[in-house]
């Protein structure tokens, strides 16, 4: 997108500058005629010093070439008017696209950031739960731990006394 908006502003540059050019040349030529202009407007070859009808046409002539001049100079400046448009209508439609562009990574990036809340806030639950059930499991092995070791006592304890029980009535 940047190497596009980079190449447009270059060549459009280029045919700037190559209008302006363009503009110059035609004014150069128009200060040539409007010197021919001055030149035959000086001429009086008729009888008694007085412009003659051929005189007048080269003068008539010259002004006619001047407004061609002229034509041809508002043509190009149309032309470079036209240009001028669609480049600004190629930039400011290349950004309305940019806009575009962005805002929709913006939304995008939204989205993902409500999720990753969702998310956040379910592996928060899992964890309470799994802690929850660790709890509950640690817990029940140390009642069984104590139970075993509170029958293993009440066992050998019981099986001692039954040993002097024994002892004490085969002896007797």
């Amino acid at each position: 997108m940047k190497n596009k908006l980079i190449l447009l502003i270059f060549v459009v540059s280029a045919n700037t500058l190559f209008a302006q050019e363009e503009i110059n040349k035609l004014t150069l030529e128009r200060e040539t005629l409007y010197r021919q202009y001055k030149e035959t407007e000086s001429l009086s070859t008729g009888l008694f010093g007085n412009r003659s009808k051929d005189d007048l046409q080269t003068t008539i002539d010259a002004l006619n070439e001047i407004i061609k001049k002229d034509n041809e100079i508002l043509d190009e400046l149309k032309h470079i008017q036209e240009d001028s448009k669609i480049e600004f209508t190629n930039k400011y439609n290349d950004l309305i696209h940019q806009n575009n562009e962005l805002s929709d990574k913006n939304r995008e990036l939204i989205e993902l950031t409500e999720r990753h809340k969702g998310y956040s806030k379910e592996n928060h639950q899992i964890l309470e739960a799994t802690e929850e059930k660790q709890i509950l499991h640690i817990s029940l092995l140390a009642i069984f731990v104590l139970l075993t070791i509170i029958y293993m006592v009440k066992y050998f304890s019981l099986k001692s006394d039954y040993k002097k029980l024994k002892s004490n009535n085969s002896v007797s």
